[in-house]
């Protein structure tokens, strides 16, 4: 394959001038037409010296030709500096790129130095405060004390039953709203409940005075047959008068 750049070499010439076929004329040849014929003539002369000269160029036409020529063919296999210095085939040889790693620490939620605030205990529940009561006020709970349930109260009273029948823990009284000047004057039938604990020390016929919470209604069979309901007060402390 030939390079683009080199300039492309003369063709060579289809057809050479042939030479004349007649003899060229030797000096001795010469010499002896001149010997024999006498003395040449000058146009004679001029003629032969052209043909000798023609010939002669001829000659080193062919030999510059065939030299160029072989030179041409020589630098055809030999490439070019250009084409060594870049060959278009040669693979890119850029090296691979190379991503650094990052250097940078891992966030730490930095530890809390708030110190917990001690909890501080619940007070105590106060104690209930007892209401003191008129007579209408208690006739008022002792007609319904489903809706008084709850609250609580001071009463007065005189102890009508406590014995087997009721047990150790619960007591059936004729109940005031303070105390009285005589035992018949507490009207109103209750039970009260208590602890036994609490109620160790009582029995038929004392007078107490006794802060209560109302409990609501309750019904029990009478001694007699028929039912009755009366209200239901939960004893929390009691004393004997």
């Amino acid at each position: 394959m030939t390079d683009p750049t080199t300039p492309k070499p003369p063709d060579p010439p289809t057809e050479l001038p042939q030479p004349s076929m007649s003899p060229v004329a030797s000096p001795t040849h010469e010499a002896n037409l001149v010997a024999g014929a006498g003395t040449a003539t000058p146009e004679k002369r001029s003629k032969v010296r052209a043909w000798v000269i023609g010939g002669t160029a001829l000659a080193v036409i062919l030999c510059c030709g065939g030299a160029v020529i072989g030179t041409f063919n020589g630098d055809e296999s030999k490439p070019t500096a250009g084409a060594s210095s870049s060959p278009a085939s040669s693979p890119t040889s850029a090296s691979p790129t190379t991503v650094a790693p990052t250097t940078a620490a891992p966030t730490s939620a930095a530890p809390t130095s708030a110190i917990p605030s001690p909890t501080k205990a619940a007070p105590p529940p106060k104690p209930p405060s007892y209401k003191t009561l008129t007579e209408r006020q208690w006739k008022l709970i002792a007609k319904d004390p489903d809706g008084y349930l709850g609250k609580t109260y001071v009463v007065y009273g005189r102890i009508t039953q406590f014995d087997a029948a009721t047990g150790t823990d619960s007591f059936r009284a004729d109940v005031a709203h303070r105390r009285m000047a005589e035992d018949y004057d507490y009207e109103t039938n209750t039970i009260l409940n208590g602890s036994a604990s609490d109620l160790d020390n009582l029995v038929e016929d004392d007078i107490f005075r006794a802060n209560v919470t109302v409990l609501g209604s309750f019904s029990y069979d009478t001694q007699i047959g028929g039912e009755t309901t009366v209200a239901l007060l939960q004893v929390d402390s009691i004393k004997v008068l």
